[in-house]
């Protein structure tokens, strides 16, 4: 079974969350960057609460090679407005997650992956996606046991 890792981070927690995660898995990583500067916490509120009014998908300027060779996709963001940020909606619609494996995480001061995860349910519905985490202060212990539901 070949895992990636994939995740979009603003600050740098998600990217540090995920980095934790691919060392533990031994994943294959893979940063979602976008054509935006969302620029610090303030300015990214502001675009993303934009984005949502407006429906936009930005635009996703990293591409995966190969995505059709992975089974498994631990995919990251923080929670932006109770819900992954818009640019995962592009991201999951540029590719068929079709019978894959996905486990989500988030990064967030507050809020949990539960609207998250229903929201790549109904994007991904061909896919087997299982449960979400948000990532703070867990031991490796508590993730592996996550990635084993």
């Amino acid at each position: 079974m070949k895992t990636l890792v994939t995740y979009f981070s603003l600050s740098g927690a998600t990217k540090s969350a995920a980095q934790r995660i691919q060392k533990l898995t031994k994943a294959d990583i893979f940063e979602i960057k976008g054509e935006k500067n969302y620029g610090n916490y303030f300015k990214a509120v502001a675009i993303g609460g934009k984005e949502i009014i407006t429906k936009e998908e930005p635009i996703v300027t990293t591409h995966i090679d190969h995505f059709e060779d992975y089974d498994c996709i631990i995919l990251g963001f923080p929670i932006w407005y109770g819900d992954c940020p818009r640019i995962i909606r592009t991201f999951l619609n540029e590719y068929d997650f079709s019978n894959k494996d996905i486990y989500v995480f988030c990064t967030s001061g507050s809020s949990g992956p539960s609207k998250a995860l229903q929201t790549i349910k109904d994007l991904c519905h061909n896919a087997h996606v299982h449960s979400a985490m948000r990532i703070d202060n867990q031991s490796d212990d508590e993730i592996k046991i996550w990635l084993q539901k």
